[in-house]
């Protein structure tokens, strides 16, 4: 047979001398017991000795964690901890920013942009400690239940300082403790939430108070 004398020869010729495969490679998962036998690190241990210290050597009959064995040591569980509530702080401190820009325009006031973000800066430590101890005990009752007299209380007030009170009060008070209803509605349950909210509504409307 002569040579292939150019590319479309050379690629025929590959194709011809090909030969077809019939193996069958089985799709399974990998056994997960613990091997009886000796592993690859305990043979080239017994034919050098010095190179692998003793108490260095894993063992055959050594057990592997599982899964359900596995813990989280305690400083990877604070600092995912803090990520997750640095995570949450921010966007009460913008709410609270913009809460304090609302009620100045509101008012027909200045905005004073330095005091503004000044006051909630100094805020953004308070949410984070809040955050940080309450938020990953969310689901207790006696958390839903602190979540709810807040969410009452902050609604309530600022149903009635809105409508009652003066403006200088309103503009001091109105950024912080609304923040806090949102928040405390955000982590109640569905329920909870909507029945707080039921009865802020109930106090808006026996006290016959407007929104505007």
């Amino acid at each position: 047979m002569s040579a292939p004398r150019n590319r479309k020869e050379r690629r025929a010729q590959s194709k011809a001398q090909q030969q077809p495969t019939d193996i069958n490679f089985p799709l399974a998962q990998p056994p997960r017991q613990i091997p009886t036998h000796k592993t690859l690190y305990e043979i080239a241990s017994s034919h050098h000795p010095t190179a692998f210290p003793a108490d260095q050597r894993p063992s055959s009959s050594s057990t592997t964690p599982s899964p359900d064995t596995t813990t989280i040591s305690p400083p990877e569980t604070i600092l995912s901890t803090l990520a997750d509530s640095l995570l949450q702080t921010l966007p009460l401190t913008a709410l609270h920013f913009t809460l304090d820009v609302l009620v100045h325009s509101q008012y027909a006031q200045q905005i004073a942009w330095r005091t503004i973000t000044t006051r909630a800066l100094a805020t953004f430590p308070a949410l984070l400690l809040l955050v940080y101890i309450l938020h990953p005990r969310a689901q207790y009752a006696l958390t839903q239940a602190f979540f709810a007299t807040v969410s009452i209380a902050a609604g309530c007030w600022l149903v009635h300082s809105s409508n009652r009170e003066a403006y200088f009060a309103v503009m001091k008070r109105a950024p912080p403790l609304g923040t806090l209803w949102v928040w405390s509605v955000v982590e109640m349950r569905v329920g909870v939430g909507v029945a707080c909210l039921g009865l802020v509504g109930i106090f808006f409307w026996w006290g016959e108070y407007t929104i505007f």
